[in-house]
């Protein structure tokens, strides 16, 4: 699933922006194995968080580890030795936010397509979700003073966010004066995968047509380069999804 909870209570943990994407990106890799006090034990090659992360350098990624660490959020494991000799993969003891108190729903797949200061907006984005609207509303006063950057910054990171295509901004004009707007309204970009099946593709009179296949014969007038059989892949971007778990602007 490309789904997984975060905890509404990391936003109160006083991370920055590359403390927060790695510890997000840390708690959303799948495990079965857990310790005794029940942190969640995972296995990733720092170059793999630095790529993940938006981050370049390695040093930085070991600089930000060691800082979760002092904040005791991850526990660095003995990393095992080859029969070569050589040492294996970081193995971590990643302790997860409890998400009884509340919690939202993050895409897996933003992972890598972020820089640090992108996905700390983005996260805020999620956190705020209304489940009765299906947006957020969220100011550009308010996004500045929760995350700590400069508004200049909020309002750049929030389009390079639409231009790729992971929230859609939608603009709301005053009702008392209908040339002034609004707060801007947000929704978030779930990704949804599938296959069409048991269809028939015709390409017809510069037209797309889609047709339940059937055991009959191909009507004649249709070209035969235009009759396409199987199942195409498709992905549909903007669906609206129905679960979160926010109060209005609650952070």
């Amino acid at each position: 699933m490309s789904l997984f909870r975060l905890s509404n209570q990391i936003f109160s943990l006083g991370l920055n922006t590359r403390e927060l994407t790695v510890y997000a990106y840390l708690s959303s890799l799948p495990s079965d194995t857990l310790t005794v006090e029940g942190a969640a034990i995972i296995k990733v090659k720092q170059t793999t968080i630095g790529r993940c992360c938006g981050i370049r350098s390695v040093q930085t990624v070991a600089k930000v580890l060691a800082e979760l660490t002092i904040r005791g959020l991850i526990l660095p494991l003995e990393r095992s030795t080859k029969p070569n000799g050589h040492k294996g993969t970081y193995s971590y003891a990643v302790t997860r936010q409890p998400t009884d108190s509340g919690y939202f729903m993050v895409e897996r797949r933003v992972f890598g397509m972020l820089v640090p200061r992108q996905m700390f907006v983005y996260l805020f984005l999620c956190k705020s979700y209304s489940p009765t609207r299906r947006d957020c509303w969220n100011s550009y006063n308010d996004i500045t003073a929760q995350t700590g950057m400069k508004r200049e910054t909020v309002i750049q990171t929030i389009q390079e966010l639409v231009d790729a295509r992971l929230i859609v901004r939608m603009k709301r004009r005053s009702r008392r004066n209908r040339r002034v707007y609004t707060d801007n309204h947000y929704q978030i970009v779930r990704f949804e995968r599938g296959h069409i099946r048991r269809k028939l593709r015709l390409l017809y009179n510069s037209n797309i047509v889609y047709a339940p296949y059937r055991k009959k014969p191909i009507p004649d007038d249709i070209p035969a380069e235009n009759r396409i059989r199987g199942s195409p892949k498709f992905e549909c971007l903007y669906s609206v999804p129905i679960y979160t778990y926010n109060t209005e602007k609650e952070v």
